[in-house]
Formats: structure tokens, C-alpha cells, sequence
């Protein structure tokens, strides 16, 4: 339900509450598809709205504080840097969010499932934007729709009078119920219609269409945001009050979109790396079979005692002129009944030099037999491992557990050829590790000695420092974010808290601050040490997803 229009709806209001009379602070592009505008709330915080463009999977969402990269940065819209934001609507028609700003500039994020894009608009005429160039076309709500039937006002008296409801439902023509449904509801497309059917049942008359579908409004005038993630399958996210039990509830829009956007990304970063790994195993598992398949010791054992018989036939015939320098016809003493068997023989040897060239060639053959058993073991034993290494990899679903994959299973990958490669082979190193986005990493200290190396070896002097206030845990090491931040380091903060011994608390203080005003004072035990310019964020202890 990401680019639903009562999605969009409540969150629109929710941003209005947020940046009206706030500024937007900068426009800028740091991924392809993938528009930010960082704004400044009316209480003075720092926000940035993220548009993603071109992906089912993604829309719109929200994250705290400034995150932008010191490279590989395109500025853009640069003419409504600080201005002021007088409010934040929705088209009553579609799913157009208008950010209106001072000096007539407006942004407008179009926020259609296969055309995404994000407009700049200043008196009514679009000047940029972030994707398929400048529209020729003025804009404005009576311009952009003025055929299409305002959303809310359309559905309200369908919901309340089943009459009218009965009268539209027998006026609108459709091949199936789906179909009418999409067709003469307003603001619904195939996964509400759908929802809507699923709740009907079998029972597809009149009045229960209507009754199911009352109550589907009224929920959606009344959002419950909820993400759920499956185990196999992506995370969903849903406004509706049937969410599964598992779900995870939200108070608002945005921060559900939020989360979802995150598990999002973890779970394509994870099907990305479990899906190359699966290839690798399944890529090693038929070149097993493969070499297999090859391996006929029954065709090698018949070579062997072929050769073996050769060279006792030489051995028996030394004394035979009538032969050819080449080759020699003799009678299989072996096998009287059968037909005579020509040798073939090398003319610059004897014949008892060709009969010992023959048993070495018996030999070598039998030798290859007890390689290629010994062989066929080995790659029976891989086979077996693989075979466990392949119904561990099906149930990995985080990113942290593909790379602990690799670290537990280290030999058993080794053996096979299968480590994983980088250009720089790295030691697995000695603390926890959380990855919180694709470049921020949160690094955990296991113990005392491990807590006094992670802070004073291993961390540098930019990196976020973190630990439970008032109580003993974990030194924390938060690398790839600053302290404006907020987003990270909150998710952080949660984790430290969660390896402290106030983790069972239903809040927990943690300070943090940047680890080059963390010092030691003299006689102090190994682990403990002085925090300066420190701050506190009240964070619940969490391990979510790691």
C-alpha cells in the first residue's frame, strides 16, 4: 500500500504538521533513481524526505538529520535552497503531494507507480525536474485532473447510503467484480479492490459488497500503519486494522514507511548476497556431479587387466620371429576359445622391453582406479557438506547472518574453493557487527579488554562513540554517519542499550559523542573511561533484525 492514495493522504497531513513553517534546506541526488530534499522542521530538526523513482518496491519516506556524502552528490533545484514552506496538500484527485513554498515555487512529488518524479513549479509553469525532463504543460490542480472525481467526496456517500451504492454497482459494466470494483471507486486500485473481494468472500451480493466495503473505508479514514516481514518473502506494508499479529505497529505514516524502507533494503541486500552464494554452491554441487559422472572405474579396470594380459602374452610369444615390428597376432592363452589378439608393439624395443611397457601402462591404470576411489570420497564428503551448507543458506534473511555464514563455515567454504574473495583478504575482526545502512556499520565490544581495544585501537577520531548511561555494557563504535545523524545513531543507541546490563528496561539513557573526547584517566581499570561533550538520547533496547 505504499503508493496508495490514503496512504498518501495521511501523510501529507502528518508532513503538513511537521514542515509547515519550516524551510527547505537542500535538493540533492546521491543514487541513481533517488531524489532528497532535506528540510528543516517548524521545531528546528533536521529532515529529509526520500523520493525513490523507477523500483515497485520503494516510494517515498522520511529519516532524521543530515546524510549526505561528501562525493558523488548532484545539487539540484538550487533556487528554492531556505525557502519557506507554507503548507503540504494532496491533490483531491490522485496521488500528487504539493509542497507550497514562499515566492510561488512549489514542489510537486508525483507519486505514480511507474512514473515517479518529482517537479519543480514556480507561478503555475513547471521549470525542473528529477526525471524526463521539464513537462511542457502548465500545472495546478483544475489543469493537472479536471475530468477525474475527487477521491474523498466521491467514496464518502457510497460508504453511507447503500442505495446510491446499489444503484453505481448495477450502472458500472465489467467483466468481473474486480474489475467494477476498480471502475467505479474512486482512489482504489487492484490490491484494495482486491482486499475488498477477499473480505466479501462468497457471499458477492449487493449488500455485503457494501457493508465490507463501509467498513474498508472507515479503516482507511482511520490508518493503523503496521509492517510485517515474512520470512521468505518481502516486508508489506499495510494501513489497514487486519494486520497479522506478527506485524510491527507504528504510530504514524511516516515512521511506518520508514521501517518498511529499511527491512526493504535489508531484504534486497540479503536475497543479493544469499543469491550469490546459492550460486557458488549450486555451481560447485554440478561441477561435483559432473566429475562424477566421469569417474568409470569398471572401463579402467578392463584397460588394466587388458594391458596386464598383453604383456604376458609378449612374455609367452619372446621366442615368435613370424610377427611385424609393429604388432604381433598370438593365440589368447588366456581364453583359447577366443579369437586370436593383435598387440600393437614400439619397433625400437624388444619384446620383453614392449610386455614391461605393457605392465607399466597395467599399473598406472590400476593406480588411477585407487586415485579416482579415493577421489570419488573426497567428492562425496563435499557433496555431503554442501548439501548442509546449501539448507543453511535457505534459512538466512539479514545481511549480519550471511556474513556470520561465512565466518562460522569459514573451513568447511575454504575446503571447497568457495571463501568468500575480496581484494584485500581481511581478518574477521573481533567485535559484533551491525550494519544499520548501506555505509554506516555499529561495532560492539565483547568484554572489557575487547571494549578497551574497540575504542582506543580500532575506532578513529570521527567515529560516534555510544554506551548505556549509568549502567555497565558494551563500548559501541558507530562508523559512516556524523552526529547530525539522528536516524542511525537512534538505531544505534537502541543496540547499544540492548548489550548493556539495563537491557530488560522498557527505556534506557545512552550517551554518545565522537570517540576523539573519550580519554582514560590515570589508574582507571581496563574498559572504563571519561566521556566529554557527550549527548543522551532515551532509546527502547532493541536487537530488531540483527
Amino acid at each position: 500500500m505504499l503508493r496508495n492514495y490514503f496512504t498518501l493522504y495521511h501523510l501529507a497531513r502528518e508532513l503538513d504538521n511537521l514542515l509547515k513553517n519550516g524551510y527547505v534546506f537542500e535538493v540533492f541526488s546521491q543514487q541513481r533513481n533517488e531524489i532528497t530534499i532535506s528540510l528543516i522542521t517548524n521545531k528546528g530538526d533536521h529532515l529529509q524526505l526520500v523520493v525513490v523513482t523507477g523500483h515497485p518496491k520503494f516510494c517515498l519516506y522520511t529519516r532524521k538529520g543530515l546524510n549526505r556524502k561528501q562525493r558523488n552528490t548532484v545539487d539540484l533545484m538550487p533556487e528554492i535552497a531556505e525557502k519557506k514552506i507554507s503548507e503540504i496538500t494532496i491533490d483531491p484527485c490522485d496521488r500528487i503531494i504539493r509542497l507550497q513554498l514562499e515566492d510561488n515555487y512549489a514542489i510537486i512529488l508525483q507519486l505514480f507507480s511507474a512514473k515517479t518524479n518529482v517537479l519543480l513549479e514556480k507561478n503555475g509553469m513547471f521549470i525542473g525536474a528529477f526525471k524526463h525532463g521539464v513537462p511542457d504543460n502548465t500545472s495546478g490542480k483544475k489543469e493537472s485532473h479536471p475530468a477525474k472525481p475527487e477521491i474523498l467526496r466521491s467514496l464518502e456517500p457510497l460508504a453511507y447510503d447503500r442505495a446510491f451504492f446499489s444503484k453505481r454497482f448495477s450502472e458500472t459494466p465489467a467483466r468481473d467484480l474486480l474489475e467494477k470494483l476498480i471502475k467505479m471507486l474512486p482512489g482504489f486500485d487492484r490490491q484494495l479492490a482486491r482486499e475488498l473481494t477477499c473480505r466479501c468472500d462468497n457471499n458477492h451480493s449487493v449488500e455485503n459488497i457494501h457493508a465490507e466495503f463501509a467498513t474498508l473505508f472507515y479503516e482507511l479514514l482511520d490508518p493503523h500503519p503496521a509492517v510485517f516481514i515474512g520470512k521468505d518473502s518481502y516486508p508489506e506494508f499495510s494501513i489497514l486494522h487486519n494486520s497479522p499479529k506478527t506485524s510491527t505497529s507504528l504510530e504514524t505514516i511516516h515512521e511506518g514507511l520508514n521501517l518498511y524502507s529499511g527491512k526493504t533494503w535489508q531484504h534486497l541486500k540479503t536475497r543479493e548476497l544469499v543469491g550469490e552464494l546459492d550460486k557458488k554452491l549450486k555451481h560447485k554441487m554440478t561441477k561435483i556431479e559432473r566429475e562424477q559422472a566421469l569417474f568409470r572405474p569398471e572401463k579402467l579396470r578392463k584397460q588394466a587387466d587388458e594391458y596386464e594380459r598383453n604383456g604376458h602374452l609378449i612374455m609367452a610369444n619372446l621366442y615368435n620371429t613370424g610377427h611385424q615390428k609393429n604388432q604381433m597376432t598370438v593365440n589368447n592363452i588366456f581364453d583359447p576359445s577366443s579369437c586370436p589378439v593383435t598387440i600393437s608393439l614400439n619397433p625400437e624395443l624388444t619384446l620383453q622391453q614392449n610386455a614391461a611397457a605393457w605392465f607399466r601402462k597395467a599399473s598406472k591404470a590400476k593406480e588411477k582406479i585407487e586415485g579416482g576411489i579415493k577421489r570419488s570420497n573426497a567428492l562425496a564428503k563435499q557433496k555431503r557438506e554442501l548439501v548442509t551448507l546449501i539448507e543453511l543458506s535457505s534459512e538466512l534473511s539479514t545481511p549480519s547472518q550471511v556474513r556470520n555464514f561465512y565466518q562460522t563455515n569459514h573451513t568447511a567454504l575454504k575446503s571447497l574453493g568457495l571463501e568468500r574473495t575480496s581484494k584485500k583478504e581481511k581478518k574477521p575482526l573481533p567485535f559484533r557487527t551491525f550494519p544499520i545502512t548501506q555505509k554506516a556499520v555499529l561495532y560492539v565490544g565483547k568484554n572489557a579488554r575487547n571494549n578497551e581495544d574497540l575504542t582506543f585501537s580500532f575506532a578513529k577520531p570521527h567515529d560516534i562513540w555510544l554506551h548505556a548511561r549509568g549502567a555497565a555494557g558494551s563500548h559501541c563504535i558507530l562508523r559512516g554517519a556524523t552526529m547530525q545523524n539522528t536516524t542511525e545513531i537512534e538505531k544505534a543507541a537502541e543496540i547499544a542499550a540492548f548489550y548493556s546490563s539495563a537491557k530488560h528496561s522498557e527505556l534506557v539513557p545512552v550517551m554518545y559523542t565522537e570517540k576523539k573526547y573519550i580519554r582514560r584517566a590515570r589508574n582507571m581499570p581496563i574498559g572504563q573511561v571519561l566521556a566529554e561533550k557527550e549527548k543522551v538520547i532515551m532509546v527502547k533496547p532493541s536487537s530488531d533484525g540483527f
